[in-house]
């Protein structure tokens, strides 16, 4: 005979008898045969143990997954007897038994309605087991969700003694958003509480909708929001094997033992869930039926579901379905409203037992334990589960574990804590929608502050009021994009106003300049300089361009005075018959107004002159030189005299003037 043994985090969770004429299928799926937690890494349905010819083994089905066998993550491998394989947190042992062994049945674990916690069994008489509830410990769990609300992953917080939260990957808890800080919070425990700190993060965060210190841990408890911008975490306390007992829930119909008063009073004494709508988990189905005690059936059951079921979207209303399906079958499976009476008074009772301790209370006691105990019924199905808990315990003070009152206390606490759940939740959508009229309120006050002149400091001050809660929020973004684009227009405007200055300093520099070569007293390269600042396409707010025009205009005019001036004392010089004189003047007048279309033909006209009076003088001198008359005597001048008559009247750069300079020099006259 094989056997599976499952361990969660070293607890035993499963002991399977498995037949060679099946497999079974291990995941987080609800209608897996070897059901798992919806731990991450664990697929929905992740390995398949199966036998063949004889030879069970292990065959991975999921295309992201592994299991460990022998230290390396395998997709396939046999099994033999003691084989272990892991898949974390769940550890796997496989047996092969001589069959004298009774383990837990696979029938047994799936089939029972209630999986019963760790703790000791008690046998009954009879063909029906009692489960009996231990002693549980506590377990805390962080909830991530969507934005829907549903479930997106469940980290439990086992190891150590504190948690850290963030984006970073190595995080104990994981928020995968870039926005987050990648250490955001920490959760610690303090011997059987819990409290949370913020790590500085840059966005804060908020339990409950409240922002919560940095400095000073704040308690939290079963149930309390941790939000983070648009990340919701919710912070849970179950018993360790909340979990897997709770996917091992199977919901059966209606028991045919309930049945339907005639009496209609009585009747609604039965449907406390109509009656009082909001205080059980889940509201009285009308349109279920059940067998009346006449003997005619209705129909039983729910509608027939469509479509996959999917198990964590609907796991509170599951939950509350076997509260309420529980609760009616053992509150009133077989009572007829009467006392219960031991059917053989002289039978047996067990030692320390709590019929014992019952049978050996007065009567008034044993009636005032009776009323109640009926009273912790009425109670509950009315859904006062608070009330219901104070009777209880004084019941267990007198008789511990009385009847099935442990049972009533503990659907009186599953009740109690999905109250617990929908106040939260409550809170939540209520700080929610406060949280929504603060933005809507100040960002409606910051809306006034956009002016041409506000800066996006201004902007985040006035913000910040509200910046906690939704940094990412579609108003705040609105104003802070409106914010932008009036900045973003103040630069370009800055911009173009920089770029049109720019063009002013040039033309600024190119009149500057114009003016240096004026005040040189170069008149026409003066002109030429203001001449560029008039051609250069700049803007001019100064009216440089006006300016060039007036010293243009200036420049010509004194040039044409001094033209005129040149050309008077030429005219004087060649009636003087100083035909140098008149040429020098006239090159001035040139040089001051090369324009001027008479004074070139005047130049040549004078110099041809000059030329011939020089050519006759040299040839005097050339032909005293030739009579040997070079100096000259007082009667007579020689060929020096004529030369240095040359040099007195003709230009330097006369022809002559070189011929006679150079015949002087020969002989050493200069």
């Amino acid at each position: 005979m094989a056997r599976l043994k499952v361990r969660l985090r070293g607890k035993p969770v499963y002991d399977i008898t498995l037949t060679e004429d099946r497999a079974y299928v291990a995941g987080r799926k609800e209608d897996c045969d070897i059901v798992l937690q919806p731990e991450k890494g664990i697929s929905r349905e992740h390995f398949k143990i199966s036998c063949v010819n004889g030879s069970w083994s292990v065959e991975v089905v999921s295309r992201y997954g592994e299991v460990i066998y022998n230290g390396e993550q395998v997709q396939q491998f046999e099994l033999q007897h003691g084989s272990g394989f892991s898949l974390p947190p769940y550890e796997f042992e496989f047996l092969v038994s001589s069959g004298d062994d009774v383990p837990v049945s696979e029938a047994q674990v799936q089939n029972s309605n209630l999986p019963a916690l760790s703790g000791d069994h008690e046998s009954f008489e009879g063909s029906e087991e009692k489960t009996v509830i231990g002693a549980a410990p506590s377990a805390a769990y962080i909830k991530i969700t969507d934005s829907q609300g549903e479930t997106k992953e469940m980290i439990r917080l086992d190891a150590g003694e504190s948690w850290i939260a963030g984006r970073e990957s190595s995080c104990h808890i994981q928020i995968k958003d870039s926005r987050v800080s990648r250490r955001q919070f920490e959760i610690r425990r303090a011997g059987s509480q819990y409290v949370i700190i913020d790590l500085g993060s840059v966005n804060g965060t908020l339990v409950n909708g409240n922002p919560i210190s940095s400095s000073d841990p704040t308690p939290i408890k079963s149930g309390d929001a941790i939000s983070v911008l648009s990340n919701y975490l919710y912070f849970e306390l179950h018993d360790a094997n909340f979990q897997s007992r709770l996917e091992m829930v199977n919901v059966p119909p209606p028991s045919s033992l309930v049945l339907m008063p005639n009496d209609p009073q009585q009747s609604m004494d039965l449907m406390p869930y109509q009656q009082h709508h909001g205080h059980v988990p889940v509201p009285y189905q009308p349109q279920m039926q059940y067998p009346t005690v006449g003997g005619a059936t209705g129909a039983v059951g729910m509608p027939e579901a469509k479509g996959k079921f999917d198990f964590e979207k609907n796991r509170p209303k599951i939950i509350a379905g076997v509260v309420v399906l529980l609760a009616v079958a053992y509150l009133f499976s077989g009572d007829d409203g009467k006392d219960k009476v031991p059917a053989n008074p002289a039978a047996a009772v067990a030692p320390g037992s709590p019929q014992e301790i019952f049978n050996k209370l007065k009567p008034e006691q044993q009636a005032l334990v009776r009323q109640r105990y009926k009273d912790a019924k009425n109670l509950y199905m009315q859904g006062k589960y608070q009330l219901a808990q104070d009777e209880i315990v004084k019941i267990q003070e007198v008789v511990p574990d009385f009847e099935d009152i442990k049972e009533i206390e503990r659907l009186s606490k599953e009740a109690i804590f999905i109250q617990e759940q929908q106040r939260r939740q409550e809170q939540i959508e209520k700080a929610k929608v406060e949280t929504e009229e603060k933005i809507q309120a100040q960002t409606t006050e910051c809306q006034k502050k956009i002016n041409p002149t506000v800066t996006m400091p201004e902007m985040e001050e006035c913000l910040s009021s509200v910046l906690q809660f939704n940094p990412e929020h579609p108003r705040i973004l609105d104003l802070k994009t409106q914010v932008e684009s009036i900045i973003a227009q103040r630069e370009a405007k800055d911009a173009e106003r920089a770029a049109y200055q720019a063009l002013v300093s040039q033309m600024r520099s190119l009149y500057s300049r114009a003016q240096k070569v004026h005040q040189a007293g170069k008149p026409l390269d003066a002109i030429a300089a203001y001449q560029k600042v008039l051609a250069a396409k700049l803007p001019d707010p100064s009216g440089l361009k006006n300016e060039s025009q007036r010293s243009i205009a200036s420049i010509r005019q004194m040039m044409n005075s001094k033209t005129a001036k040149f050309q008077a004392e030429a005219d004087r010089a060649y009636q003087a018959q100083n035909l140098k004189g008149a040429i020098l003047a006239l090159r001035k007048a040139r040089a001051m107004d090369p324009s001027n279309p008479e004074l070139p033909d005047k130049i040549e006209q004078y110099t041809l002159e000059l030329r011939k009076q020089m050519m006759s003088i040299y040839q005097e001198g050339i032909l005293e030189e030739s009579f040997g008359n070079v100096d000259g005597g007082d009667s007579k001048a020689g060929a020096k005299d004529k030369w240095r008559k040359i040099l007195d009247l003709d230009v330097p750069d006369g022809e002559y003037y070189k011929k006679a300079y150079i015949k002087l020099k020969k002989y050493g006259a200069l």
